[in-house]
């Protein structure tokens, strides 16, 4: 799709028929801390992001219509980012993984208003943007702003052959910066055998 010629979506296809959509930036938002909440089962993340992004609510009484909403609320919020292959497979698409956590909107919510006010003009607690406009935005968001740079920090693999005073600031940027881990013990445990699972190519 090309946002310059047909503009940015505000409705997705459920079942052969159009369904509007929140698009406001803060649904995406909100829809990402609820994707993570260890609180709520899948199935219940799964109906709560329906009602969520849904103005008016597409058929749920099966199964498939359940997974189909939910298909083109990822297809909307991956910006239509879906993998060809699961695509044609009808796997339902995912986030990919990634080994460094690098943003928290909640934690970051200050330097991403801060970012946008500076780069772009653009007050966040006031202009309701589009979720596509604001991920777009956000991309092009560059090393003249704090965000970026706290970015780089948290995502930054420490190479032992630095100089001692530069490997010492960096893991001071990275200390200093770092997002709070609030998971229990339990959660950590259960987090880094999904991640050996993964590592050892079993998951």
């Amino acid at each position: 799709m090309n946002v310059l010629i047909e503009g940015l979506p505000k409705t997705v296809k459920v079942n052969g028929s159009s369904f509007l959509l929140n698009t406001n930036f803060y649904i995406g938002i909100i829809f990402t801390e609820l994707m993570t909440d260890r609180n709520l089962t899948p199935y219940e993340k799964v109906i709560q992001a329906i009602k969520l992004w849904y103005k008016d609510l597409p058929p749920m009484e099966t199964t498939e219509e359940i997974k189909e909403a939910f298909d083109a609320i990822m297809w909307f919020y991956t910006m239509g980012e879906i993998d060809e292959e699961e695509q044609s497979g009808g796997r339902r698409p995912r986030i990919k993984r990634t080994t460094a956590r690098i943003l928290d909107y909640n934690f970051d919510q200050a330097y991403i208003i801060s970012a946008f006010q500076q780069q772009y003009g653009i007050d966040l607690t006031v202009e309701n943007i589009h979720w596509w406009r604001f991920k777009m935005l956000f991309n092009g968001l560059t090393e003249k702003t704090k965000l970026v740079k706290i970015m780089q920090y948290r995502g930054m693999e420490i190479d032992p052959k630095m100089p001692d005073k530069q490997r010492k600031f960096y893991n001071e940027m990275k200390l200093l910066y770092a997002i709070p881990d609030t998971r229990t013990e339990e959660e950590k445990e259960r987090d880094f055998q999904e991640q050996l699972n993964i590592a050892l190519g079993g998951g």
